[in-house]
């Protein structure tokens, strides 16, 4: 017979294996399924259809579980990569044209700035817009603060900074741009990276050190 002891470990065990889990679910799901949206429902539908077999579960059983399931797990449509641009650049183009410079209300120019961005791929106008909006931030920053932050940028040699988070290519949600994503990069992938933001400061984050 179980001890009261014996069976609150067990209990705790379990329990941290089933979020260790739903983790590695959750990765699995934006990477091979970014139409299905993780949430605890979604969870609970693999874990009670699995049982104790998503204690142990691989990227491959997680697949046989959704092919097999008789839970119906919705689905939401994912924009294509066009489509996905369309938007970033349309949003570069408005923030743009929300500050004062005229050269931004010009059809031309902004026609020009658009053609230019098409050719683009979703992380270089990811990172564009992150800079457009950086810029109308500091602008609204007193001179001490953006002494500090001059400071700072110094670090990596005038680099924009590298953000936290990133849009997978083909999804519209963001995951950790941490080491672990970083390090699943194929070399092209990783050196459009660096060319981006600095040798410097991807090593830094490779490390964990920002």
């Amino acid at each position: 017979m179980k001890s009261k002891f014996d069976e609150v470990r067990e209990t705790e065990e379990r329990h941290a294996r089933i979020a260790s889990q739903a983790d590695a679910l959750q990765r699995w799901l934006q990477e091979k399924h970014p139409d299905i949206q993780y949430s605890e429902a979604v969870k609970i539908a693999f874990v009670e259809y699995m049982g104790d077999s998503f204690l142990t579960a691989t990227p491959d059983d997680f697949e046989y579980a959704l092919e097999t399931m008789p839970t119906t797990i919705s689905r939401q449509r994912v924009p294509t990569e066009a489509e996905t641009k369309t938007e970033l650049i349309q949003k570069i183009i408005s923030a743009l044209q929300s500050t004062n410079n005229q050269f931004w209300h010009d059809s031309f120019n902004v026609q020009s700035e658009k053609t230019k961005m098409s050719f683009w791929s979703v992380e270089e106008l990811i990172a564009r817009l992150d800079e457009v909006k950086r810029a109308q931030n500091l602008n609204a920053k007193p001179t001490s603060e953006l002494k500090q932050i001059l400071v700072a940028a110094r670090q990596y040699r005038g680099f924009p900074t590298l953000g936290k988070t990133i849009v997978r290519p083909g999804t519209v949600r963001a995951v950790p741009l941490d080491a672990a994503y970083l390090q699943g990069l194929d070399s092209w992938e990783l050196r459009k990276f660096c060319r981006l933001y600095g040798t410097e400061q991807i090593n830094d984050r490779l490390a964990g050190k920002n």
